[in-house]
């Protein structure tokens, strides 16, 4: 990975970016824009009971197919951005990534990706569709979201390190790097207050657990397919760079 130029590594990434989001899009407009249909038509029917106005959803100014894609084209652009800082990371921590291989860390950093920006805050605050959500709770929720993003990076990080501590045997520092894992994360989720909001009765149980397994799927498949595509692209110049090392000591080779 060293061998890369910075460009490289930044267009690499921008590339594994894009092809994640892409993928991301369609299992948004497959999987998850389903269930936000669903809910919506529960918002609206509540809303048009209360007011009693039965023609407000022709009024939106904007159709929901344009939110569609623009909400496609916004996982796209954010698929990008979010594959060059992913490739940046991989090159600034180097050899402190897990991994035998520069495919292999590339997948090992996904996943400790996946597990600190993904899975503990969807844990913690699992997702809601639009019907679901209390506007007055918006700033604690959001702040227990960020908070417990950081607890999760510190907190995986300090596994990664021990896991990597050469001072220990290495079965050692398995069990060591997997007990700090476990109760870890079992003090994170007893600290860290629950400010979820609590589903209306009117909002089938079904739907809620589509739309969060549906919205965990596609955040987890965007990580693997970023991780895969710039381990793959990496992998390439590895082992490009070895053919090329290979082939300059055996021109220089005495005969």
């Amino acid at each position: 990975m060293a061998a890369m130029t910075v460009g490289r590594t930044i267009g690499y990434g921008a590339l594994a970016g894009a092809v994640a989001g892409g993928a991301g899009a369609a299992v948004q407009y497959w999987l998850v824009e389903p269930s936000i249909r669903a809910a919506i038509a529960i918002e609206d029917a509540k809303s048009a009971m209360d007011h009693a106005d039965h023609d407000h959803i022709s009024d939106a100014v904007v159709s929901r197919g344009e939110q569609v894609g623009f909400g496609m084209l916004t996982v796209l652009v954010v698929g990008t951005l979010v594959g060059i800082a992913f490739a940046l990371v991989r090159r600034f921590l180097g050899a402190r990534v897990p991994g035998n291989s520069a495919a292999g860390s590339a997948l090992a950093l996904t996943g400790l990706g996946f597990a600190a920006f993904t899975l503990a805050p969807a844990i913690v605050i699992p997702a809601n569709p639009p019907a679901v959500g209390d506007p007055a709770t918006v700033d604690a929720r959001t702040v227990t979201y960020i908070g417990t993003i950081f607890c999760a990076v510190v907190l995986t990080s300090a596994v990664t390190s021990l896991a990597r501590q050469q001072r220990l045997e290495p079965g050692l520092r398995a069990v060591a790097a997997t007990a700090l894992a476990v109760v870890g994360s079992i003090i994170l989720l007893w600290a860290i207050p629950d400010v979820a909001d609590p589903i209306p009765s009117d909002v089938p149980a079904q739907l809620i657990w589509n739309f969060r397994l549906g919205s965990l799927a596609q955040i987890g498949l965007m990580w693997l397919i970023m991780g895969g595509v710039f381990g793959y692209l990496s992998q390439a110049v590895a082992r490009a760079r070895s053919g090329v090392g290979a082939a300059a000591s055996a021109a220089v080779a005495p005969r």
